[in-house]
């Protein structure tokens, strides 16, 4: 992190937001493209992140190819970046970092703006790293089971 935030922990979770936003957006792309009984409508979108990121693996490891076996892990990877995101969007965020939970028996935690940026970084790079899945594996994949 570069000090822009210094102990600012609101600004980093507008990052957090905006890149978990990207992130979502590339999950829809890489369904739009996928292989499944029924298109990937409207009603889809609107589907909570986890199921649409549970739909995903489940129509990738229908193509049973050894080549996604990284997209695999990227979305896998997802689910637990958009579980932290939650946990931190939902949750009550006090200053100096205090993070109470809105679930009971959950454990008070403390972030700092690093680690809110850095939940941010890895949401971007999950976002990035489900887009070079697609575009290098996964369409080229498709092409020739169409052919």
């Amino acid at each position: 992190m570069d000090g822009s935030f210094e102990s600012d922990i609101i600004r980093p979770l507008g990052l957090v937001t905006l890149y978990a936003a990207y992130a979502e957006a590339e999950v829809d792309e890489l369904l739009s493209v996928l292989p499944a009984p029924e298109p990937f409508d409207d009603t889809k979108r609107r589907w909570q992140v986890g199921r649409k990121l549970a739909y995903a693996q489940r129509l990738v490891r229908k193509l049973k190819a050894n080549d996604l076996s990284g997209l695999q892990a990227s979305l896998e990877d997802a689910k637990a970046l958009f579980k932290e995101r939650n946990e931190l969007v939902h949750g009550r965020l006090f200053s100096g970092g205090r993070l109470v939970s809105n679930r009971t028996n959950a454990p008070v935690q403390h972030v700092s703006a690093e680690d809110i940026v850095g939940l941010a970084e890895r949401l971007y790079s999950c976002k990035e790293q489900l887009w070079m899945h697609r575009c290098r594996h996964l369409l080229p994949l498709l092409s020739t089971l169409r052919a």
